[in-house]
């Protein structure tokens, strides 16, 4: 059962009264982008969906489209599901229910043809009665649309796209079912969903007697009048009866009633982060001495007091002693499923919450999965949920909206122990007046409001108890040393955080200038830590932002990783956690200061995502290392022989750090001590100084793990997500590649990128570890790996037989440093050819980070079928594989018909190489690696050459391009000028460099004009000396680069812009008001005013192509008031495209921008933009923009 499930229905469950059927797997769903009738008829039972999709649920449909660098990326429109079922017969004489956690943004739901209910909003959940619609012994056809358009205007939860100022919504929304669904059996008298509610006054003490109260809906869904008892039990953790009341209830037919008792329960256990001791009441209906129906809840004694002191300092006490509040906050994405959350998947975010050390959690910013709140109630995690809007729209059927949702979101958390604080909003923009009138329902619902649980907005807004502020310094502006009297003023700070790209480092101390690392972001967290450890008996506590990255629409963020194929966005780039699940440098900072030695001795190396850090050996600064262990000694070495010596922990936001120290050799080992016992380690390998004395140590554990099976003969062996290999047993591994290169073996990969145009299937799909690998040698074959969901997979040439197929998995991200319980993290299933050979496959939990774990599979193939290898199912974080190898006993199974190899051409020491990567050798026939590497050259084709010295001068290597490249050149910067072959090359804005003599810097140069498929190249034509020019560096200069790079439409996206046509004032047919010129800050010779209903503006616009448009106006408002507008969109023709209320912001302090889209695709051709007013008000347009 459900955890759900088990924590609301335990008791009913257990005695057979309620049954909760998990509706998961079977779905079959379709989706449009624009036609809401594109599937019209679809609920009938005799519907034809054959065609459709086979899901599981929760499922969304928006997966990658907000990952493609576009403001507006995300996917809308409308989904349809359909699941067929039958229903048990045993159920008669039970009344049925559909209970929906989310469905996003607006459900129709029907059973057998019969529509049974809708919703409006996804966030909270729902339930059905579907008892007369559905038909026991039968297959029953249920049948969902979920209606997620653009720019909805009656919800609280918009788009970031969507918004009226693009970005200011924060984060996207998901589309379809994307909550789990169940079908409920219950009683026709039964207790109402989240029907019991339990509180406790001021009236508690630990091992005292403690008052409260406790309340229960009850519904008769019959049309028959019902006597019934209704019963009250309160057990402790060991279920022994500490509280048990009755009353007698009539219930005509289909009435409700709540009944209400005052509760006492003598030597209490309370609630606390220490010990989180959890009650549980259970309501029974009673009929003629036999319980009908019966449910759970789960509570917790405590009391809670915000106090302020006379000097203006607030504390916060939990059961009469301070608590400090040291918390993080999330949202609910993951990259390739939005918010579509497995169990496992919020299990997992739970424990990455509870191993950095964190006592405390907001959401963010909108209702979170059911299951959060059971972990924060048995975690001891103090909680901040939220309920934002962040647009305010002025709607009847919005404001009814919002306050239907907030009673269902109450009504939904009110019994959890964890709850501190009610967040009403988030950056506010709800009238005050409407603000007040949400804080009534919330301290209706919940009588603790207002006293024990605050209720707050958060960064601006008014109406509520609390405004809590942000605090950005060092990010946004401002000093962060004041952080420690900045807390102590704002009483509680809802916000610190700061941007970094995983893999980017720099040296030294933090610069509040610097670039945006990792090193930054770990330097400004631990200021800010330190400083708010030292004010924490004078204020309640801070918010870390965030936990995981989370997708921005409407804004321009990039960078979540410095290589260019990271760079999904726009991306929320402040997490621990990236969006894809990699923790960061600062996730082990959080651990070193938060986390208990005693029960999670850690200790991490700064960075395992810098191996390149240091060039030559010699002495070095900055060596830091995060651990919560009283001492660290830090050895240059494997056996503890060479040590840089033993440092002792200092207080909190302190790390271990060893200046002007000898570092000579390429490991670093960090042991961390506590009480004098050594309880962790951590290491790393550095790229470019000479192999450590006791090197060999790394390999101890090592077997020979890809050695062939005896008997069978390899067609293929492929390094997933790295470069060509050979391995100890000399055999040869094909790197990885995104599209069909018949010379080097008929594979392809794919994944989500090969999905949109002009996009890599690379992109966020490749990691590389530099980490040693436990088990094995072949340490460049199990350092990098693949990563994606459903969209991932590898597709093999095969003959028909029996094939043996081994994979290879390494856990490269979790576990590192010690301490951490990583089961569950990353729970993924594999398919070989739709059918899942491996389920539920948890690689941390069978070995470990960094070790490699083997599983090998039997399948037969099919004529023409191949072989496809794909992961189907991924229940937490994505998917991972390190290498694929495929066999056969029958060798004549293993010849293909083999595209010609006349793709390369080159002489005997030169090798076609792909994916560039730091630490590569840069030549056959030499030890030079290289160090430094553009962004956006890793992972490109490449061709090592080799060293000068061997080089021919007659030498010469053509190319076939089987996609348009761009050639690079990587030219030795010594060289004052270059051989006339290279004046088709033109300078490019960096450079390259290796490790050759301490450092060598080489020039970037890129062929003038692109390169297109087919065609052979020259890639190198030397009828004379490369150095014919370059005499005074004869000796001393290093042969140069080729580079083959594949550009796609998204390498630049956030940078392009699509052709904007902009329409001033003075272009508008105008109908009232002249133009206006007192406002200042227009952009042509005046702007539109709109006061009057009578008054028009009308812009005729011409498009040249076929598509959906945005429309941009630009305005200022007279009054802090929104201002609605009638906004028609007609053809030349005067046929209608577009009529509906939009409404301006306010925007009477300065000039706003305004979005909206057409509606619709339109075509090519001439329409008529035309804005008239609603009501009397002041609206000054400035000027159109169509895009």
């Amino acid at each position: 059962m459900l955890l759900v499930a088990a924590l609301y229905c335990s008791t009913a469950a257990a005695q057979g009264l309620r049954r909760d059927v998990l509706l998961e797997d079977g779905w079959r769903t379709t989706a449009h982008n624009s036609d809401a009738d594109a599937w019209k008829g679809f609920e009938a039972t005799g519907f034809k969906d054959a065609q459709w999709a086979v899901v599981s649920v929760p499922h969304t449909w928006d997966k990658y489209e907000g990952y493609r660098q576009l403001k507006h990326g995300n996917r809308h429109g409308y989904a349809w599901y359909r699941k067929t079922l039958v229903i048990d017969p045993s159920y008669a004489g039970k009344q049925l229910f559909l209970w929906f956690e989310g469905v996003n943004s607006f459900a129709t739901v029907w059973v057998n043809g019969k529509q049974v209910g809708s919703h409006a909003g996804g966030r909270t959940s729902f339930t059905i009665d579907i008892t007369e619609a559905a038909q026991l012994g039968k297959l029953n056809t249920i049948a969902v649309k979920a209606d997620h358009p653009g720019f909805i205007r009656t919800l609280p939860w918009v788009c970031g796209g969507c918004s009226e100022e693009q970005g200011f919504s924060e984060g996207s929304q998901p589309m379809g079912i994307f909550r789990p669904v169940h079908l409920v059996a219950t009683d026709a008298v039964r207790v109402e969903p989240f029907g019991i509610h339990v509180w406790s006054d001021s009236a508690i003490k630990a091992n005292g007697v403690s008052k409260g109260n406790l309340t229960a809906e009850i519904k008769n869904y019959s049309k028959q009048s019902h006597a019934v008892t209704v019963e009250a039990v309160i057990t402790d953790s060991v279920n022994r009866k500490v509280f048990t009341w009755q009353q007698q209830v009539q219930l005509a037919a289909g009435e409700t009633k709540t009944v209400q008792t005052a509760t006492q329960v003598d030597k209490t256990v309370l609630w606390c982060p220490e010990r989180p001791y959890l009650y549980k009441a259970t309501v029974r209906v009673i009929e003629k001495g036999v319980v009908k129906d019966a449910l759970d809840a789960k509570f917790g004694y405590r009391y809670v007091q915000w106090l302020t002191d006379a000097a203006g300092n607030k504390q916060l006490l939990l059961n009469g002693k301070p608590v400090f509040l040291n918390g993080t906050a999330e949202y609910e994405h993951l990259l390739g499923n939005s918010h579509a959350f497995t169990a496992t998947e919020v299990y997992a975010r739970a424990m990455q919450v509870k191993a950095a050390g964190f006592n405390a959690f907001r959401d963010a910013h909108q209702p979170h999965n059911l299951r959060y709140q059971q972990y924060w109630d048995s975690l001891g995690i103090l909680w901040w949920p939220q309920f934002s809007a962040h647009i305010w729209f002025d709607l009847p059927e919005f404001a009814h909206n919002f306050k239907t949702l907030m009673r269902d979101w109450i009504r939904e958390r009110w019994n959890s122990p964890s709850i501190i604080l009610w967040g009403l909003e988030n950056e506010s923009t709800l009238p005050e007046s409407f603000a007040r009138e949400c804080s009534d329902i919330i301290r209706d619902m919940d009588k603790t409001a207002s006293t024990q649980r605050l209720i707050t907005t958060c960064n601006g807004g008014t109406g509520t108890d609390w405004n809590v502020l942000q605090n950005w310094t060092g990010t946004y502006g401002g000093d962060p040393a004041d952080y420690g009297s900045d807390l102590m003023k704002q009483g509680l700070v809802g916000e610190y955080g700061a941007w970094r790209s995983i893999d980017m480092h720099t040296e030294g101390c933090f610069d509040q200038k610097g670039p945006l690392s990792e090193d930054r972001m770990t330097q400004l967290m631990e200021m800010k830590v330190r400083l708010a450890d030292s004010v924490k008996a004078f204020t309640t506590g801070h918010f870390h932002w965030l936990l995981y990255s989370h997708d921005n629409p409407g804004r321009v963020q990039p960078d979540e990783g410095y290589r260019y194929i990271d760079k999904v966005g726009p991306v929320n780039n402040k997490g621990l956690f990236t969006i894809w699940g990699e923790p960061t440098d600062a996730f082990y900072m959080y651990r070193a200061n938060f986390t208990s030695p005693a029960t999670q001795p850690m200790v991490y190396i700064v960075s395992h995502t810098w191996p390149e850090r240091w060039l030559t050996p010699g002495v070095k600064s900055g060596i830091t290392v995060y651990s919560n262990c009283d001492e660290v000694e830090l050895f240059n070495d494997m056996e503890h022989q060479v040590s840089l010596g033993k440092r002792k922990r200092g207080g909190i936001g302190s790390h271990f750090q060893w200046d002007d120290v000898p570092v000579q050799y390429n490991v670093l080992y960090a042991q961390g001590y506590v009480n004098g016992k050594p309880v962790a380690q951590d290491h790393i390998v550095l790229l470019h100084l000479p192999k450590a004395p006791h090197f060999e140590a790394l390999y101890k554990k090592s077997v020979n793990i890809t050695q062939p099976a005896k008997g069978y003969y390899y067609r293929y062996r492929v390094n997933c997500g790295g470069a060509d290999y050979t391995d100890v047993n000399g055999n040869e591994w094909i790197g990885d590649q995104s599209f069909l290169d018949g010379g080097r073996g008929l594979f392809v990969s794919q994944s989500w990128g090969n999905g949109f145009d002009g996009m890599t299937g690379m992109q966020a799909s490749q990691r590389h570890s530099f980490d040693a690998v436990v088990n094995s040698k072949d340490w460049p074959l199990f350092q990098t790996c693949r990563y994606g969901r459903d969209s991932l997979y590898y597709n093999f040439w095969a003959a028909p037989g029996r094939y043996r197929i081994e994979l290879y998995f390494t856990e490269p991200w979790y576990g590192t440093g010690g301490g951490m319980d990583c089961s569950k993290w990353r729970v993924f299933d594999v398919a070989v050819n739709g059918k899942t050979v491996i389920k539920n496959l948890d690689i941390w939990k069978e070995a470990g980070i960094n070790t490699v774990v083997k599983k090998v599979v039997e399948v037969n193939v099919k004529d023409k079928e191949g072989i496809s290898i794909s992961f189907p199912g991924v229940q937490s974080s994505q998917a991972v594989i390190a290498a694929i190898a495929i066999a056969a006993t029958n060798e004549q199974y293993l010849v293909p018909t083999m595209i010609p190899d006349d793709t390369w051409s080159r002489p005997d020491e030169w090798r076609r190489r792909n994916w560039l990567d730091k630490g590569d050798l840069q030549y056959a026939d030499d030890s030079v690696r290289f160090h430094y590497i553009p962004s956006y050259l890793f992972g490109d084709e490449w061709v090592q050459t080799v060293s000068r010295d061997k080089q021919r001068v007659d030498a010469a290597a053509v190319l076939r391009l089987q996609k348009p490249a761009d050639i690079y050149l990587a030219v030795d910067k010594r060289i004052d000028s270059l051989p006339s072959w290279m004046k088709q090359y033109q300078p490019v804005a960096d450079s390259l460099v290796s490790d050759a003599h301490g450092g060598t810097v080489f020039r970037l140069l890129k062929k003038s004009t692109r390169l297109s498929t087919g065609g052979k190249y020259d890639l190198v034509n030397m009828p004379d000396s490369l150095w014919e020019n370059g005499k005074a560096f004869r000796d001393e200069a290093e042969m140069y680069t080729v580079i083959v790079h594949y550009p796609s439409a998204y390498e630049k996206a956030e940078k392009i812009k699509r052709p904007v046509t902009t329409y001033l004032a003075t272009d508008a047919v105008r109908q009232g008001k002249r133009l206006d010129s007192t406002i200042k800050g227009f952009t042509g010779k005046g702007y539109i005013p709109l006061r009057e209903t009578t008054d028009t503006a009308a812009w005729k616009i011409t498009v040249g192509v076929g598509d959906t448009y945005e429309l941009r106006l630009r305005y200022r408002t007279g009054s802090n008031a929104q201002e609605p507008v009638w906004l028609t969109i007609r053809q030349a023709d005067g046929t209608l495209m577009r009529h509906d209320k939009v409404f301006f912001a306010p925007a009477d302090t300065k000039w706003k921008t305004f979005y909206t889209t057409t509606g619709t695709n339109i075509n090519a051709g001439v329409y008529m933009i035309q804005l008239v007013p609603v009501k009397e008000g002041a609206l000054f347009l400035d000027k159109l923009e169509v895009q």
